[in-house]
């Protein structure tokens, strides 16, 4: 199958480059949280499509996959590895815009099948599919908050309080990044929304069909 192998392709590109990455900063004596975002990005690198296809029953078409796992590896380990939050003041901001338009895109494939399409009208299941990803942005947050208060460490950080584009200066720099990525977050998941609705993936499918 077409997808399979353009799958194992990437999988296997990604591995290869983590592995070699994580040697290097094992030998050079690297922070080892540098080795373990590596790890958890191997991880989800071979893992990810097994989860879908055996634990949600679906199989993610290659494209969304492919985002997915980029975005894993842009997300959770070369930006932690190169500071690339500290030496781009959007990267943050491209990462939760990221987000949202991929929680859209992956939880449509898992809750809206074709049948589903066949059977709800298209502005209800687009409509659904917008609050998750906005849900989605939430999520993130409690979960950065959570990480904060379990390990002590300090995710939920404002490194350029100055680049937010909502808020005023007044406002406590944590509380603007965090509201700062929900809004973006969610703007990312309209996006996502928008781009169902152009490529016709939101359109009623004939149960025939």
């Amino acid at each position: 199958m077409e997808r399979n192998r353009k799958l194992a392709a990437v999988r296997l590109v990604f591995s290869i480059y983590l592995l070699v990455s994580m040697f290097c900063d094992f030998i050079t004596g690297v922070s080892p949280g540098m080795i373990l975002y590596g790890a958890i990005a191997l991880f989800i690198v071979n893992a990810f499509d097994s989860v879908f296809r055996h634990v949600l029953h679906t199989e993610l078409s290659f494209h969304v996959l492919a985002a997915d796992l980029v975005f894993t590896i842009v997300g959770t380990y070369i930006g932690n590895r190169f500071d690339l939050y500290h030496r781009f003041f959007f990267y943050d901001m491209i990462l939760h815009f990221a987000s949202g338009g991929l929680i859209v895109l992956t939880c449509f494939e898992v809750f809206f099948p074709e049948p589903a399409r066949a059977l709800l009208p298209p502005p209800l299941c687009l409509f659904i599919i917008l609050l998750i990803g906005i849900a989605g942005a939430a999520i993130w947050e409690i979960g950065e908050f959570t990480v904060d208060v379990v390990t002590g460490l300090d995710v939920q950080r404002n490194l350029f309080s100055e680049w937010e584009i909502f808020g005023r200066d007044w406002q406590n720099p944590g509380l603007k990044d965090t509201m700062n990525d929900m809004i973006i977050g969610s703007i990312g998941s309209l996006a996502g929304t928008i781009i169902l609705l152009v490529s016709g993936k939101g359109r009623k499918k004939s149960i025939a069909s």
